[in-house]
């Protein structure tokens, strides 16, 4: 603009400052129409929302905690006489990480939620396999557990310094719908019932050994884990066992106090076959 001849440029400058009073009449043109009372109201309201929004980054930075969920696939495979069959259920895994210098050390942590049921594959006519979504009693074979061990997350760095968001990072990353398989030492628990009409009926079942439960030629080929998009498994559950209930979530054998030789249906509750958080 220096290079204009001088009534040129002052032409220029004072469409410049035309435009820059323009711009700011238009922006400030719906406050100017206020009375002074208004525009003071509008003026605390913004100053609130820039307060509210500074103190819940700063709470949030302080409290800490972000929640990864996703949707998984088991799948059970089992050889019979009469050839191969397969059980599936879709469950809602939702791990919530809670941090910062006002949680306390023993709040810290990561918790896990699941919605969903188990698996039920009927392996002979009228004879049923589920696979629970709980696990032993060192967490191994938990729902909210498996993607560790199928998709191996954490592996290949020293023991202790893989972080769970690494983890979680990883996991996003998961191609969809496809399955990896389960390591044997990581299956879910797997349970049937001499009577399905009568909860107290439950045995435990070996994994290694399904000839034992239901027969010669029956086995456990594997289990295979995948994230997916699809919805998850609602309503096959409390169709096949008449006497499951959401809440509250009783034992399947009513406790008598007993603290030694207790039976296994003391142990499980509806909830290891059927988790819906309220």
């Amino acid at each position: 603009m220096n290079d204009l001849p001088e009534d040129e440029r002052e032409r220029a400058e004072s469409i410049v400052r035309d435009q820059k009073r323009f711009r700011l009449t238009g922006r400030e043109l719906w406050l100017t129409q206020l009375s002074p009372d208004g525009r003071l109201l509008v003026r605390i309201a913004l100053y609130c929302a820039i307060i509210v929004f500074l103190g819940f980054c700063t709470f949030r930075g302080l409290i800490g905690g972000s929640t990864t969920s996703w949707n998984q696939r088991l799948t059970v495979i089992v050889d019979t006489p009469a050839g191969e069959v397969r059980g599936s259920s879709v469950v809602k895994i939702s791990k919530t990480e809670t941090m910062g210098p006002l949680v306390l050390m023993e709040a810290r942590g990561v918790s896990s939620k699941t919605r969903g049921e188990a698996v039920a594959l009927e392996v002979l006519p009228g004879r049923w396999l589920f696979a629970l979504l709980s696990g032993d009693d060192d967490g191994k074979g938990n729902a909210g557990q498996l993607v560790y061990h199928a998709f191996r997350l954490g592996e290949g760095r020293e023991l202790g310094t893989r972080s769970y968001r690494s983890n979680m990072h990883d996991l996003r990353a998961q191609p969809r719908d496809t399955p990896a398989p389960i390591p044997p030492e990581a299956y879910p628990v797997l349970v049937t019932f001499d009577d399905i009409t009568k909860p107290e009926t439950v045995r435990k079942v070996d994994p290694s050994n399904l000839a034992a439960t239901f027969g010669e030629g029956v086995r456990l080929r594997g289990m295979t884990l995948e994230v997916t998009r699809d919805g998850v498994t609602e309503g096959k559950l409390e169709g096949l066992l008449k006497w499951i209930r959401r809440h509250p979530e009783p034992h399947l054998m009513p406790g008598d106090g007993r603290i030694s030789d207790i039976p296994f249906a003391m142990t499980l509750a509806h909830g290891d076959f059927l988790a819906a958080p309220q």
